[in-house]
């Protein structure tokens, strides 16, 4: 299978870019091959623009970097975002790319005054790193919002059924977790089929 890995994070000293190797490390040993988009290394503007405007009132073709990223998306067999958590959601640069690549025509459609999902239903795994703790996570109710804004209000909005979250917390806590997170995406990436 062909894995999409979206990466939001440019420093590749980051703990985001860790998690990114050792979850690819896991999908290549069980034989799949990954394709990693790194949003700021590869110059994505997250800005929604005039052209971005124009395409969704049907005035203008969808922006080549957008049909880009899109033929990406369609030619993976699994899409995994791993993004650190910055105030409590993803940080702007995917946030901007959800908002321009996710479009309507591709991701979702208007039939009979109905939004319908377009999306076809690829499995889509968020990896968020989160320097936060799991109780203050669900003190604060971050686990139902976060389910409520990104897996229903995005991915199965757009057709997506199969939206795996997993948030790894405690990331600024120490090696303990890091190794512990490490650990679980490499087994993560072993076990997509």
């Amino acid at each position: 299978m062909k894995i999409l890995v979206v990466q939001a994070q440019p420093d590749p000293a980051s703990f985001s870019a860790a998690i990114e190797t050792a979850f690819a490390r896991g999908a290549e040993a069980a034989g799949h091959s990954v394709d990693t988009l790194n949003l700021p290394n590869e110059g994505f503007s997250p800005r929604f623009g005039q052209p971005d405007i124009d395409r969704y009132h049907g005035k203008a073709p969808v922006p080549d970097d957008v049909r880009d990223h899109q033929a990406r998306v369609d030619a993976a067999d699994v899409l995994t975002l791993i993004f650190p958590i910055y105030w409590w959601s993803f940080p702007a640069i995917l946030k901007g790319w959800i908002d321009r690549v996710f479009i309507n025509g591709w991701a979702f459609r208007f039939e009979e005054g109905k939004i319908v999902g377009a999306m076809r239903d690829i499995p889509v795994y968020l990896l968020g790193i989160g320097g936060g703790s799991d109780d203050g996570y669900t003190k604060h109710g971050y686990y139902t919002a976060f389910d409520t804004q990104v897996t229903t209000g995005i991915f199965k909005f757009c057709g997506a059924r199969r939206v795996y979250t997993r948030l790894l917390l405690d990331a600024e806590s120490g090696a303990r977790y890091r190794d512990v997170h490490l650990e679980t995406v490499e087994q993560l990436g072993r076990s997509i089929n």
